[in-house]
Order: structure tokens, then sequence, then C-alpha cells
């Protein structure tokens, strides 16, 4: 008698909800909050792994991405860790809201499949979007329709114009160490006034406490996503034992994170670690201990003064939703299970003529975006690029309107015409 036993789907683990699997590396995926940023790392954020933003100079790009993380977890009901010793945290005043499935379709108008094909000519009308809008990136996960997993999708759709409900902030799991709370656990005998030993502990607890992987859990039972969010890390705010502190903690925190149901996204303020423009070598050390590395370069937190940026946003009408708002640089990509980045099969933005060299983002009233990057048409497009018929600057020097050019007699015939 053969010792094979088939494998049947009721006895295979069960995914978290609002996850996916890498079709290169078979890495458990979530979503950042934004279709875009998970396409450039190659389908979303790696479970067990760190993602750091670099924060733009002198402007809050960062806290827009750290916000829809937030929100994210909310709406897939994963369990959320934010820590911030900036400032206090107020999720129902800062999370942007969504609208969900059912919401969209009885709102929005049917839509003809003989109309869509008249707009979008035939070859491409089938290519997969990176955009969040449309349907292709709500489906649901394969499985039984009874099942909550089937029921969350992977992105949700946001909208930076709504805020969210506060009845899904109340029952939602969130756990925040801000400002006040993180100061004074860290000012305890046991830490001394380190922060980061102090949040380090705080996490470890945390997945403890059923998110990780070396615990077996009952056959069926569905495994549940740990979110931690840190806001600049390493800035005045954070206290450590000595000027390696940073180092320690992510160097700990990766040790922690690769055995858990755990994903961590952090934003680092990069300009602070900076010598007369140049920056120092920690930097380098500190993003060699994250798993993806990504920095937003502001056109206005670059080249502008804080000044300025104040007066140009005071001023009405100062920028359209064409134009882009800064750079994205792309320093370090996940390689989870894998010794090469799956960005260049997976990403839709690599392959589709983008790079990391000619990536920029935008900020429209309700989404955030990251786009390749493209000029604008020269002489702009409020300017009359073609003289009218009328105008006297559209003839040629020398020839009056009824004068005889290269060409026929205006108001007559041109002979050349067959």
């Amino acid at each position: 008698m053969s010792s094979f036993r088939k494998r049947v789907p009721e006895s295979q683990p069960k995914i978290p909800p609002a996850t996916r699997l890498n079709a290169h590396s078979a890495q458990l995926l979530v979503s950042t909050g934004v279709p875009s940023l998970d396409d450039l790392l190659g389908g979303g954020l790696p479970v067990g792994g760190i993602l750091m933003i670099e924060e733009d100079r002198q402007t809050g790009y960062s806290n827009t991405l750290l916000s829809y993380f937030s929100s994210q977890s909310l709406a897939a009901g994963h369990k959320l860790c934010i820590v911030n010793a900036d400032q206090e945290v107020d999720l129902k005043a800062q999370l942007p809201g969504w609208a969900t499935r059912n919401t969209v379709q009885a709102d929005a108008p049917v839509k003809d499949a003989t109309s869509e094909a008249m707009k979008i000519a035939w070859r491409y009308q089938n290519l997969p979007r990176v955009d969040g809008d449309d349907d292709a990136n709500r489906q649901k996960t394969s499985g039984s329709s009874t099942s909550e997993a089937a029921e969350i999708p992977f992105c949700e759709r946001f909208d930076l114009m709504l805020r969210i409900q506060p009845a899904v902030v109340d029952q939602a799991q969130v756990e925040v160490l801000d400002g006040g709370r993180l100061l004074r656990l860290a000012s305890s005998e046991k830490y001394g006034g380190d922060m980061y030993q102090c949040v380090l502990d705080h996490i470890s607890s945390l997945i403890d406490d059923g998110f990780s992987s070396l615990k077996p859990v009952a056959q069926n039972t569905e495994r549940n996503i740990l979110r931690i969010e840190i806001g600049s890390l390493g800035s005045g705010f954070w206290q450590g034992s000595d000027s390696l502190a940073i180092l320690k903690f992510l160097h700990r925190l990766r040790g922690i994170l690769r055995y858990s149901y755990a994903v961590c996204m952090i934003s680092f303020p990069a300009h602070l670690y900076e010598d007369s423009g140049t920056r120092l070598p920690i930097v380098r050390r500190i993003e060699h201990l994250c798993d993806a590395v990504i920095e937003l370069e502001s056109f206005e937190g670059t080249y502008a003064s804080p000044s300025d940026i104040v007066a140009r946003q005071a001023k009405s009408g100062a920028s359209t939703s064409q134009d882009y708002h800064g750079f994205v640089h792309i320093h370090k990509l996940p390689r989870l299970n894998s010794l090469t980045a799956s960005v260049g099969r997976l990403s839709l933005l690599h392959t589709g003529g983008g790079s990391a060299n000619n990536l920029a983002f935008r900020l429209r009233r309700k989404k955030f975006s990251i786009e390749t990057y493209h000029l604008p048409i020269e002489g702009g497009v409020s300017e009359r690029r073609v003289p009218a018929k009328d105008d006297p600057k559209a003839l040629r020097p020398g020839i009056s309107v009824g004068g005889i050019g290269c060409g026929s007699t205006p108001g007559r015939k041109d002979p050349l015409e067959f």
C-alpha cells in the first residue's frame, strides 16, 4: 500500500485575510494601501519584512503613506501597533476613509461593455492597471465565498477627502505608543530612558501573543497579521543608550519579525543625518538593516525655503492635478526567500518602461500615486500652440493677405489640389 496521501484543501493551513502569495518566491504579501507602491515592491510588502520610507525635507508626504498603511490595516481586520515619539496620535482625524464595494456598486452608474470597448483601444483594454480604481485590484482571493478571507480585498480603495468612521476605529485592534505614553514607559527604572528598548519589548510581547510563526495553531485556524507603524524613527525625540541604539534596534527588530506574522513600516528622517549636504555613513548602515528602502524627494522641500513653501501653499491655484510633487528613489527592494528581487518580473511600472531613476509621485485631492515621470509639454498646455487664422503673426513676413506666396492665393482654389 502506498504511503502517498493527497492534500485536500481542508487540511491545508489558511492564509490570513487580505493577503496573497508572491508568484516568484512564495512569500506571503500584504498591501501597503497604495497600489502603485505595492507594484514597486513586487506585489506587496512581504510578511516578516521592514519597509523604510526616507522622509522628504520640510513636507509631510511620508505621513500620507503611513496613514494609508494604517487604514489598510483597519480595513483588512489586522492588528495595528503605532509608535510615534514626535506627536500624539489621533486615528479618527488622521486616517483616510474608504468606500466599500457594495457602496461603490450602489452609487456608481451601470457601465455598458460596448461603450467601454469604444473608449479603450482593443490592444490595451486587457492590460492590467497599476491604479487601484479598477475592479481587477479589488478581486477576492480564491476559495470559498463563505470564508472571511474571500470577502476582504487585498487592497482597499481609499479617499483622502474622507475620514475614517469612528466606529471602525473603536472596533479595531489598535495599540498606540505616542509621545506622552512612550516617554512615561521609557522613563521607568526598567529602561532608564531608553525608548528603543521599550518599543522593542512591547513589539516582542505583541508577537508572542498569537503572531509568532514558531508556535503552532489548531487545524483550520486562521492566523492574523500584526502591522507595526513607526513614525520618524531616529528623530530628536528618540532617546537611546548610545549613538548606535538605532542600529541595535533595527537588528533585533528584523530578527523578531523573521519568525512572525508581522510586518513593519518605518519613516526615517534621513535629512537629519547630514553634514554639509552629505549623508553620514550611519545612514547606509540603517538602510542595510531594512528589507526595502524608498526615498521621497519632494520638489518643494528640496529646492525651496520654509517661507517659500508656506507662501506657495497659501497661494490659490499654485499647482494643478497634472503636476508632479517629487521624485521616488528606490534604494533597496525586498529579497525575502530569494536571491533576487521579484520586482523585475512582477512590476508593471518597471516592465512598462519605468525604472528606479524616472519615478515620481503626485498627491491629488483623493489619492496618492507613484507614476513614471514624463516631461511636460513644451510651452505648457495653457498657451495656444497653433496661431489663429485671423492672427497677422500667423502669416509670413513680407506676404500680405492678398499677396502671392508659395501656395495658392488666399480665397482661391489651390491649382495643385486634384
